[in-house]
């Protein structure tokens, strides 16, 4: 009997300790279970709830969080106010966001699950799926949709009617994807990484031929419904579905006092950007993007080889910088691979971070335009890889050419006039060659003007020196390498940061600053100009009144020219800002003031003939000759401004 109840009491302890640590995992091993960047699980929402502390209320609104590891949703929380007006907290489960351009790996994702079935091939003509007269292309050379996710299709930026105020207005894909909404292609295609809004929405449309579905009901079937994604749509206007306008979340504007609530728009560009989504929703898309076993009931692909393509390079600058993974931003930071996207909207922002060989996810998204205070990287930093740099320069042979320059953006829009848009917020970057294997590089985006150090690390490959984020990486993006490329003449043609944009040298003639200071001279004469016009105006009638006759010589009559080139100043100024109210208008509504501004053009001509004749007349003082000279010099450059910015350009839209 003793040795009964030993053996039971034996038992016993043994159930007891194997029950201990094979049936409380989270008292046992939770404290040994950590994040890529070593961070105990535990520590997970102290380490958020840190960082959101100090944003909520400052620099957004409201903002959810999903962290996924292995397969598992192991955080979720929502921060803040979905709804400032009625005080209705963010929920993770529930509260709709706009993720923006995250959207695009959702297109990529239904690219490569038709890629998958032998539907498409990447390295096929566009236009062998969508017509060859759908759109109106200036280079010979064909773009694939390998170009299209490399963002090297060759198209410049487009602003004209990507959004409507009103829901029953959304374009269908069928008619966007077409030659009159294609922004105009100025590169070769494969020359020039120039992110694309329009590129995203040909794959979108081809996803639409191919597949026999519309491109929303495609995603819903073939992503959203498969991962139970519920609370997801890729419809812009999402009105008819339940449960998604009621707990959208609203939209802000940063402002002087707090945050402004932005009006409620809809994206003609579904593909590149209109999918809302909830946190908790996002976090399955990033469980089944890190699925290379296979081990879902439901995966996105048949294979789980289809997955590990996607996540390979397609595009590669140079060995350890960033590149493009079939649509993913991918970046190395302390030996960590990883894919990333970031989405803006006119009233949202959004990130998703992977790093696939961790199994290791986060998703952020918010209800803010524009977000750049970090809200969207700084978890990423904390929980799986530091944004870190400290090159030094390395190459045995230093380069000899001069670096320094202007660089422009080569997204920026060229064929019309909203290409001076970049007059007051232009993307470029100022490099300083200092001659010894190091470049200062100020990126004029920054409101800071913050100064970045660089060492030169591979022929003409230069790598960060410090780890202090630029704002390029708090928005999402990343400015840790640069890399120089010569033309046939050694003379730099651009500069690479690897997957968003390359930077092409800029001519003098396209020179921000230079044509920035130019305007304002302009302004200034022209406005100089129009009140000595008044003072003379005035000044004749009294006389006249007096009953003193006057003789006025031909060139004191043309004291309108400077109030024609204000006049028409006037309009330019108010063809952007009608622009910038509206714009869900087609670029060729603003035709008319193109138009007034080429009838100012002549006037402005035609009234400087006599200003040109008094050079000759012996009686008209030297003031007068200069004054006049500065005037006649005033217009000339105000004209090649407007050409230099398409103003006068009318019948090209």
């Amino acid at each position: 009997m003793k040795k009964i109840n030993r053996l039971v009491a034996f038992v016993t302890i043994v159930i007891s300790i194997f029950s201990y640590f094979f049936y409380s995992p989270m008292s046992a091993f939770a404290s040994t279970e950590i994040t890529p960047s070593g961070v105990d699980i535990s520590k997970i929402e102290t380490i958020v709830d840190d960082i959101m502390e100090g944003k909520i209320g400052v620099t957004v609104p409201g903002a959810a969080v999903s962290i996924v590891k292995e397969g598992k949703l192991i955080f979720s929380k929502g921060y803040g106010v979905a709804n400032i007006e009625k005080n209705i907290p963010v929920d993770p489960t529930s509260t709709v966001f706009e993720i923006g351009s995250v959207s695009k790996i959702f297109t990529w994702t239904a690219v490569m699950q038709l890629v998958e079935q032998g539907k498409i091939d990447l390295h096929t003509d566009i236009r062998e799926y969508i017509g060859y007269d759908r759109l109106n292309l200036v280079y010979d050379k064909p773009i694939t949709i390998l170009d299209l996710m490399n963002h090297t299709a060759g198209f410049e930026e487009n602003a004209s009617e990507m959004l409507t105020f009103d829901k029953e207005k959304v374009i269908p894909l069928e008619k966007w994807v077409s030659a009159k909404h294609q922004p105009k292609q100025i590169y070769e295609p494969g020359t020039v990484i120039a992110y694309s809004n329009f590129g995203t929405d040909i794959a979108g449309y081809i996803v639409e031929i191919k597949s026999g579905e519309l491109f929303e009901e495609y995603v819903k079937n073939h992503i959203f419904d498969p991962l139970h994604m519920q609370r997801s749509t890729a419809y812009a206007n999402y009105y008819h579905l339940p449960g998604f306008a009621e707990n959208k979340s609203k939209g802000y504007g940063s402002a002087s006092e707090g945050f402004e609530l932005l009006p409620e728009n809809f994206l003609n560009e579904a593909p590149a950007g209109a999918i809302t989504s909830t946190a908790e929703d996002m976090a399955k898309f990033m469980i089944a993007q890190m699925d290379y076993e296979g081990a879902l009931d439901n995966s996105l692909f048949n294979s789980p080889q289809t997955l590990k393509e996607m996540h390979a390079d397609s595009l590669s600058v140079s060995a350890g910088m960033p590149s493009n993974a079939h649509g993913f931003w991918q970046r190395q930071e302390n030996g960590a691979r990883l894919l990333e996207h970031g989405g803006n909207t006119t009233n949202f922002s959004a990130f998703l971070s992977l790093l696939p060989e961790e199994n290791f996810g986060v998703s952020v998204l918010t209800n803010v335009a524009g977000e750049s205070g970090g809200v969207r990287t700084e978890i990423v930093d904390k929980l799986s890889a530091q944004f870190s740099h400290q090159a030094k320069v390395t190459v045995p042979n230093l380069h000899t050419q001069d670096l320094s320059g202007t660089y422009y953006s080569g997204r920026m829009i060229h064929s019309n006039f909203l290409s001076s848009l970049y007059l007051l917020s232009g993307d470029s970057i100022v490099v300083k060659d200092m001659g010894n294997g190091e470049i200062e590089v100020r990126p004029s985006i920054d409101p800071n003007r913050e100064t970045l150090h660089f060492a030169e690390v591979a022929p003409l490959v230069f790598e960060r020196m410090d780890s202090n984020p630029s704002i390029l990486e708090r928005s999402g993006g990343s400015l840790a390498f640069l890399s120089f490329e010569l033309d046939e003449n050694g003379q730099v043609e651009k500069v690479r940061t690897g997957n968003i944009r390359d930077y092409l040298k800029m001519p003098l003639y396209k020179n921000i600053q230079i044509n920035q200071i130019a305007f304002v001279f302009c302004i200034i004469i022209f406005i100089t100009g129009s009140i000595a016009a008044l003072v003379s105006v005035i000044l004749l009638r009294k006389r006249k009144k007096q009953g003193i006759s006057l003789h006025i010589p031909a060139y004191k009559q043309t004291n309108l020219l400077p109030v024609i080139g204000l006049l028409c100043m006037v309009n330019m100024i108010v063809t952007i800002t009608r622009f910038m109210s509206a714009m869900s208008s087609p670029i060729g509504d603003f035709r008319i003031h193109l138009i007034i501004n080429a009838v100012f053009s002549i006037g402005m001509v035609i009234a400087a003939i006599p200003i040109l004749r008094s050079f000759r007349d012996k009686q008209v003082s030297r003031k007068r000759k200069i004054w006049n000279a500065i005037l006649v010099a005033t217009i000339c450059m105000f004209i090649l401004l407007m050409i230099q910015y398409r103003f006068l350009l009318f019948w090209t839209i």
